[in-house]
């Protein structure tokens, strides 16, 4: 069998805990499970899915969802409370780095037990190691504990050994998300030369456009439960829409003090749990800056603050529009650059900084949001509420104008 298959799985945990020392949870701990079912807590309920060879499913939903849950299950890492599993005996997971290796082993320690573990000879993981540590850019780092690795030196690790790996499937959990953009599209490249093979890839991921870009299908995990199923385009978009809607759902009605230019409900929406309190663009000189020369440098500061409680991760994005057309000419995020902002509790200020901002000549407006950490709705976004106008040579035709030049050779 060579497909992922996952008919009716139900996925429960009790509620209680084993080291609980109050009076009613050791009773409790003694009844029968039919007794205490009452107590468990349903992480997915009524899940199915189907993966064949090649195929890409990608799993979309908030944190908490039943994502990783789902992906451990089909790993065979717990069994189901109720359903079926199936999945081909050739199986590989990067799920989290802490399941692959052990902080204490090298890497050259740990790279040959995660190939043991995945079926490899240990003579044969030796003998496969300097292609491990090739592939993974690391063969300077070696010998050095895997506790002293950054993230990004764990994924590639991580993908040095399924480089040598022909899994019948290949499971991923949020992890290709770390690491530098060149070592993530390397490790894209692995992938889909697996893909071409006949591994089957399930993928969770709260990236909507890497999804789109990857996955034949998608499945919106909500609460433990599918909310869509299809086409991983449609899937993304029911999911957005949902955001937008969850976000304008949370938006309190216009009323008290508005910020400047700013009205709840018109440019302004968002939970306002956590706010941005102002956004301003500077110039190289650190000056106020509406207007800019063609390739200048800006930096776009804002001010969040989270003063009704602490904030876990929320992610700030900037959008710029052309004025004229509405075309979205630049658009990025501190997840999609991996940037953690922490918790936010009081104030902060996050900076966007471009060398040079090489836009052609023309009015745009800037959109700033702020973020839940899974992206289900925004505490506060602003909509096209910051203008910037761009200067210089009105003979280009596009959107932007890089640094070049003309050379006629004879």
């Amino acid at each position: 069998m060579s497909s992922i298959s996952l008919d009716g799985v139900w996925k429960s945990y009790p509620r209680w805990s084993a080291g609980t020392r109050t009076l009613r949870g050791i009773v409790t701990q003694r009844l029968p499970m039919v007794a205490r079912g009452k107590d468990r807590r349903w992480v997915l309920s009524d899940v199915s899915l189907r993966a064949g060879p090649g195929e890409s499913v990608g799993l979309i939903g908030p944190n908490g969802a039943g994502k990783s849950t789902l992906l451990r299950l089909a790993a065979g890492l717990g069994r189901p409370t109720r359903g079926t599993v199936e999945r081909p005996d050739s199986t590989a997971a990067v799920l989290n780095f802490d399941s692959w290796f052990d902080g204490e082993l090298t890497g050259r320690e740990n790279a040959v037990t995660a190939l043991v573990v995945n079926g490899w000879r240990r003579a044969q993981a030796k003998s496969l190691l300097p292609a491990v540590l090739e592939f993974a850019e690391l063969e300077d780092f070696a010998d050095a504990p895997v506790r002293t690795y950054s993230e990004g030196m764990k994924l590639r690790l991580a993908f040095g050994v399924v480089a040598q790996l022909r899994p019948a499937a290949l499971l991923i959990d949020e992890v290709i998300a770390v690491g530098d953009l060149r070592f993530q599209a390397k490790c894209m490249e692995r992938i889909q030369d697996l893909r071409e093979n006949g591994t089957t890839l399930l993928v969770a991921s709260h990236d909507l456009d890497y999804i789109v870009d990857n996955c034949d299908h998608a499945l919106w995990i909500q609460a433990g439960t599918v909310r869509v199923s299809g086409d991983a385009a449609t899937v993304a978009d029911e999911y957005r829409r949902a955001m937008q809607s969850a976000t304008l759902d949370r938006t309190p009605a216009p009323g008290g003090s508005q910020s400047g230019d700013l009205e709840l409900r018109r440019n302004r929406y968002g939970s306002q749990e956590a706010t941005i309190d102002a956004v301003a663009l500077r110039d190289r000189a650190g000056e106020a800056a509406l207007e800019i020369s063609t390739g200048a440098e800006l930096t776009i500061a804002l001010t969040v603050s989270s003063r009704n409680g602490p904030v876990s991760n929320p992610i700030v994005g900037i959008t710029i529009h052309r004025v004229s057309d509405g075309v979205i000419c630049y658009e990025s995020s501190t997840e999609s650059d991996h940037v953690r902002l922490g918790t936010l509790d009081g104030e902060l200020r996050v900076e966007l900084q471009f060398d040079r901002l090489d836009l052609l000549p023309g009015e745009y407006r800037l959109d700033a949001g702020l973020y839940r950490a899974d992206w289900e709705f925004a505490y506060d976004f602003h909509w096209q509420a910051y203008p910037l106008r761009v200067v210089g040579s009105q003979h280009d035709k596009g959107i932007f104008r890089p640094p070049h030049r003309w050379e006629v050779v004879r």
